[in-house]
């Protein structure tokens, strides 16, 4: 049986290193980090999703002041819509796991992206403008949950038509972070090497260490 870990919330100011993703999707989804070990989930809030929404520049600043503004005088509405964001993160995370061990997603996973893809469509219209067709956001009201639905959005257009085998999830212990692998080799496996990767250096050089007889041992043995 699968041990279910408890998810710890906390306040957390987003910077230049947590966005390893290599689209705004799948760096929503490391929103949650730590998954294999001690989760830990930075959306505290929904102006906590603001924030980040800011900082990956998922969508123009104009619409995040609006979202801002609507939630400071709905926050229980604003707080329903995290919720619902956070279920997709957890189906798009399920989704990631399962296309990287090579298993076909749950219907389940399927059906809430294309939900949130479906409303990420409509909020979207086609113009025409120096001389080719663009895609822009609608002028509708703003919407609480189009923060979600713009990274299904992403996901849908963006991440699930590259090839499948350079999805990756980080091998770095208490990370579970996912990531497009853009590299020559196709060889990435870690969010980053500064981070993960030379912790994983340095679990195996002490492996080493401590599976290597000393000069104490060695004069011990050449007493004997």
């Amino acid at each position: 049986m699968k041990t279910v870990l408890e998810v710890r919330t906390e306040s957390h100011h987003f910077r230049n290193r947590d966005i390893i993703g290599g689209d705004p999707a799948l760096d929503f989804v490391n929103t949650v980090t730590g998954r294999d070990q001690s989760p830990r989930d930075w959306l505290d809030s929904y102006p906590r999703l603001l924030e980040w929404a800011a900082f990956v520049h998922l969508l123009p600043k104009r619409v995040l002041r609006a979202l801002a503004k609507k939630a400071h005088k709905e926050p229980a509405a604003a707080a329903i819509a995290l919720a619902r964001a956070k279920v997709l993160r957890e189906a798009l995370f399920e989704l990631v796991t399962r296309i990287v061990s090579r298993r076909a997603p749950t219907k389940s996973a399927l059906a809430l992206l294309r939900e949130h893809w479906i409303t990420g469509i409509k909020a979207h219209e086609l113009r025409f403008g120096g001389g080719r067709v663009l895609i822009d956001l609608r002028n509708d009201p703003i919407d609480f949950d189009l923060i979600a639905s713009t990274v299904a959005y992403r996901m849908v257009q963006h991440v699930l038509p590259l090839p499948m085998n350079r999805l990756r999830i980080c091998q770095g212990p208490n990370c579970s972070w996912v990531f497009i692998d853009s590299s020559k080799a196709g060889r990435r496996r870690w969010c980053d090497m500064a981070v993960c990767g030379n912790a994983a250096k340095f679990r195996r050089f002490h492996a080493r260490s401590r599976q290597r007889p000393s000069a104490h041992d060695h004069k011990s043995l050449n007493a004997g």
